[in-house]
């Protein structure tokens, strides 16, 4: 949204609501999906978030539609719910083990550098903390 309103010179190019509409129900139908997902209706999919606009960077209160094609990202999401089952809840994901996974990544990305012959770019350079040139 905002690349496209730069680029067009345009603040009216995509709407805050069209923004919204777009990853929601126009995804769906982007996938042939409208009939089970993209809208909160009977019958379909129970595919939600929960956006905790009560942050610093998505004061004041007002304009929520805005805040969030605006300013929200996904470290926002408080609440993940598919097919009616809810995954993530006040910021933790319930189905997996979250320190099982970072301890496992940690290990496969060591064991990656040292395949790839590339431990050497973990080094702290000297020059990380010096003045700059300019």
């Amino acid at each position: 949204m905002h690349y496209h309103r730069r680029h067009f010179r345009d603040p009216d190019v995509l709407p805050h609501g069209k923004v919204l509409e777009m990853v929601t129900i126009d995804a769906a139908k982007a996938l042939s999906l409208d009939d089970q997902l993209g809208s909160l209706e009977v019958g379909k999919q129970a595919d939600i978030i929960l956006v905790d606009l009560f942050k610093p960077h998505l004061m004041p209160m007002n304009m929520p539609v805005h805040r969030v094609t605006c300013f929200a990202n996904a470290g926002d999401v408080c609440m993940t719910m598919v097919g009616g089952k809810i995954l993530m809840e006040n910021y933790r994901v319930l189905s997996v083990d979250e320190g099982d996974i970072l301890e496992r990544v940690s290990v496969a990305a060591d064991r990656a550098f040292d395949r790839a012959g590339l431990r050497h770019l973990l080094e702290t350079p000297p020059t990380l903390w010096q003045r700059s040139h300019y």
